[in-house]
């Protein structure tokens, strides 16, 4: 019979064994870096090294620009992002309480999304300045539609079966629009949320680029003017920071909101 070390040796031994997807995300991350090495060296003027990147970022740090700068990207894009989500779940709710206001304004909703919102970047610094207004009106424009499309789609693809039913065994109006229509909408609303995260970000660097005070949009604007490409590359690896960062707090928010329905489950097609 195994003693209790022997126990607890085995059990360190399995503990420490690598799942097969952190090993595969870590073989396709070193192959991603030595892609990168690799086209760095073959094109020293236009791609930087990752150690002159990672450097350019240490200095970042140290000089104490690297915060405040990737504060005010996130806060551009999250407050942004906010506001256009919001107003994206709200309007559709209220237009589906009239079956011709839904007929009248879908189309136009519909017909919006191809508008190219960054193309009224200019316009919206001359009405709103070049502070954080302008990127957050121009963040705001990029996920509204988004949101506002995948939530109708939401609504409408609740049976009235399904709400009879639920009316038939007692359920109130404010019961059946809390347990039915918004639980049923709530998968479309995070689906169109992760859609529109790299969209917001993207948005708010364009407004950067264009005229800023700060933000790692303007850190990179400013880079490649000054014809610094460690300093446009350190800036590429922020937002790419951000963007992972952002991405695991809105999944972290959706497991919570949807903890009742699983959102992980693989479906493998044979």
């Amino acid at each position: 019979m195994p003693n209790s070390s022997t126990i607890s040796a085995g059990r360190s031994q399995t503990a420490i064994v690598p799942s097969p997807l952190i090993v595969a995300r870590t073989a396709v991350a070193v192959v991603l870096l030595g892609m990168w090495l690799a086209a760095a060296r073959a094109y020293p003027t236009l791609v930087a090294t990752p150690q002159a990147t990672l450097q350019r970022v240490i200095e970042l740090i140290s000089n104490r620009e690297l915060f405040p700068m990737m504060a005010t990207t996130a806060a551009e894009a999250g407050i942004g992002l906010m506001l256009g989500a919001g107003l994206g779940v709200v309007l559709p709710f209220l237009v589906q309480l009239s079956e011709r206001l839904r007929v009248v304004v879908e189309p136009f909703a519909r017909t919006a999304v191809g508008i190219p919102k960054l193309a009224l970047s200019p316009i919206l610094i001359l009405w709103f300045g070049i502070g954080l207004g302008s990127k957050i009106v121009l963040v705001a424009l990029m996920t509204f539609f988004l949101v506002f499309v995948a939530t109708a789609a939401g609504i409408r693809s609740i049976g009235p079966n399904l709400v009879q039913t639920v009316s038939i065994f007692g359920a109130s109006k404010i019961e059946v629009a809390r347990e039915v229509i918004f639980n049923s909408v709530q998968p479309f609303v995070w689906a169109a949320l992760r859609a529109a995260l790299p969209w917001a970000i993207n948005a708010a660097l364009v407004g950067e680029f264009l005229a800023a005070e700060n933000g790692v949009g303007h850190y990179i604007e400013q880079s490649y003017n000054s014809v610094d490409i460690a300093g446009v590359y350190a800036g590429i690896a922020l937002i790419v920071l951000i963007v992972f960062a952002s991405d695991a707090v809105l999944m972290a928010l959706q497991r919570r909101c949807l903890a009742w329905r699983p959102v992980d489950q693989d479906v493998v097609l044979h």
